[in-house]
C-alpha cells in the first residue's frame, strides 16, 4: 500500500549512489509543501531546501539568520515526507558552536534529509548574495565541520562544507579579488581534510574561477549555487556540467517565480476586481491534484477495501453474547 505521506529510509545512500552515476545532479530549490510536490513531480534527481525561500515562507522574514534550525528541520521533514527525490538542506552556520552544529545534524538526519551544507559566516549570517557578510577564523570554521562529521549517525549523510570567503568583508567584500578566492580554496581543502564530503564555495565570480576551484579540489566533488542575476553568473545546467560540478543547486527556481505570479494575481484582484486571468483554467481540484489528492484518495480507498475484505467489521458487529466468551 502506497502512503500519500511517508518517512523515507536512507535517502543519504540514494544520493551517494546518484553521485556515482551522474555527472552533475541538478537540485532545484523547494521551500514549502507546494513547491516540494511540484518539483518532485517534475522528475528531478534531487531537491534543495533553500533557507532563503523557507525563511520567507515559513517565518515571513528575509534570509538574515532569523529562522532557527528547528524550524528548518521541521520544514525539511515535511518536504522529505512528500518527495521521492533525496533532499539537501541548508543548515546555515550550524546555528552556533560545536554542540549546536551536532544537534542540527541530528535534527536533519531525523528529518530524513540526505545531507546539508554548513558555512563559515559569522553569526548572524545573511544570504550569500548580500553585501556586508563576513567569515569566522579558520579554526572556528573547522570546528563546525568536525562537529558535523562526528555527529552524523549515518555515514552516508552528506556533509557539504561551504565557504563565503570569496565575498567576505575581511577580504574586500564586493571588491574582493584573488586573495579572497585563494582563502576560500584553503578553507575548503581544510574542510575536506576534516571529513567533509563535498566542497561549496559561495559565488566564484567567473567561469575561470569555477574551473580553477573544481581543479584545485579534485578529486573531491564540488557544488555550485546558481541564482538569477547573482554573483556567480547565470549558469545553465550545461555550464555546470562542463565546469565539472557534481552538484548544482538552483535555490530560486520555485520562490521567485511564485512571488512574481502572486504579485500579478493580487494586483489584478485589487485593480480589476478579478483574479481569473491569473488562475488559467484551473479549479481548486487542480491545485489539490498537484499536492497529492490522488494518492490521498487512493490510500483512503485501499484502507476501506482492506478493512472490509480482510477484517470484515460486520462479523464483529453481529456477535452475540456467547461469542464474546
Amino acid at each position: 500500500m502506497n502512503l500519500p505521506v511517508a518517512y523515507k529510509t536512507n535517502q543519504p545512500k540514494k544520493l551517494r549512489q546518484l553521485m556515482k552515476e551522474k555527472d552533475c545532479i541538478i537540485c532545484p530549490g523547494v521551500f514549502d509543501g507546494i513547491s516540494a510536490h511540484i518539483a518532485n513531480a517534475a522528475g528531478f534527481d534531487a531537491l534543495y531546501l533553500a533557507g532563503s525561500g523557507a525563511s520567507g515562507s515559513v517565518i515571513g522574514e528575509p534570509d538574515l539568520s532569523v529562522i532557527t534550525g528547528v524550524e528548518l528541520a521541521d520544514t525539511a521533514r515535511m518536504i522529505v515526507n512528500v518527495c521521492d527525490a533525496p533532499v539537501i538542506a541548508d543548515a546555515d552556520t550550524g546555528f552556533g558552536g560545536p554542540l549546536n552544529v551536532a544537534r542540527t545534524v541530528a535534527l536533519y538526519e531525523a528529518a530524513g534529509v540526505a545531507g546539508c551544507h554548513i558555512e563559515d559566516q559569522t553569526f548572524p549570517k545573511r544570504c550569500g548574495q548580500l553585501a556586508g557578510k563576513d567569515v569566522v577564523d579558520m579554526e572556528t570554521y573547522l570546528e563546525r565541520i568536525v562537529a558535523a562529521v562526528r555527529a552524523r549517525q549515518n555515514p552516508d549523510f552528506l556533509i557539504i562544507a561551504r565557504t563565503d570567503a570569496r565575498n567576505a568583508t575581511t577580504f574586500g567584500g564586493e571588491k574582493a579579488g584573488e586573495e579572497a578566492f585563494e582563502e576560500g580554496v584553503k578553507r575548503l581543502k581544510a574542510a575536506l581534510d576534516a571529513g567533509a564530503d563535498v566542497a561549496f564555495m559561495e559565488s566564484p565570480r567567473t567561469k575561470e574561477e569555477a574551473e580553477r576551484l573544481v581543479k584545485a579540489l579534485a578529486p573531491h566533488p564540488c557544488m555550485i549555487n546558481v541564482l538569477p542575476n547573482g554573483l556567480t553568473g547565470n549558469y545553465t545546467v550545461e555550464d555546470c556540467k562542463r565546469l565539472g560540478f557534481k552538484l548544482a543547486i538552483y535555490p530560486c527556481t520555485g520562490f521567485i517565480p511564485a512571488a512574481i505570479a502572486m504579485e500579478k494575481s493580487y494586483a489584478a484582484l485589487r485593480d480589476k476586481g478579478t483574479d481569473l486571468e491569473h488562475c488559467g483554467n484551473w479549479q481548486i481540484k487542480d491545485f489539490f491534484e498537484r499536492v497529492g489528492l490522488k494518492a490521498s484518495w487512493d490510500f483512503d480507498r485501499e484502507v476501506a477495501e482492506k478493512t472490509r475484505t480482510d477484517i470484515n467489521p460486520k462479523k464483529y458487529e453481529e456477535m452475540q453474547g456467547h461469542d464474546l466468551v
